[in-house]
């Protein structure tokens, strides 16, 4: 599956169960849920404050991104697009042009959802 289809596949089923699943659970709770995920695939490389100073990210050939900038460092790409690329091993790093370890497999879409809206939620501006 190709980047635009994936991409287009993903929104399009965030828009289908948009009302029903993810309505589910307030925006409070899917920032709190994806805190937890976050804890548990991200935290490691990307630190506890999103930084990219987590502590594996010495041993690393890539510097892990500062999460909290994401809306500065790539104005014109959404939040979401960009965890969707990142978590299916398709999101070049700005540095090195090199791909993060895939996750895609281990996560549900509600998953990556509640993931965005944490990582939307510590923007700085």
């Amino acid at each position: 599956m190709n980047m635009k289809t994936l991409v287009s596949t993903a929104l399009l089923l965030g828009v289908a169960v948009q009302g029903s699943v993810f309505a589910a659970s307030s925006k409070e709770e899917a920032i709190k849920k994806g805190y937890e995920h976050y804890k548990i695939f991200c935290i490691n490389c990307h630190g506890k404050n999103a930084d990219g100073k987590g502590p594996l990210a010495a041993s690393l050939k890539i510097t892990p991104a500062d999460l909290t900038l994401l809306k500065q460092s790539d104005p014109d790409t959404c939040i979401a697009e960009r965890v969707l690329k990142a978590v299916s091993g398709v999101h070049d790093n700005m540095q090195t042009k090199a791909n993060m370890p895939t996750f895609s497999g281990n996560l549900e879409s509600i998953t990556i959802y509640e993931l965005t809206q944490f990582l939307k939620a510590i923007q700085k501006d």
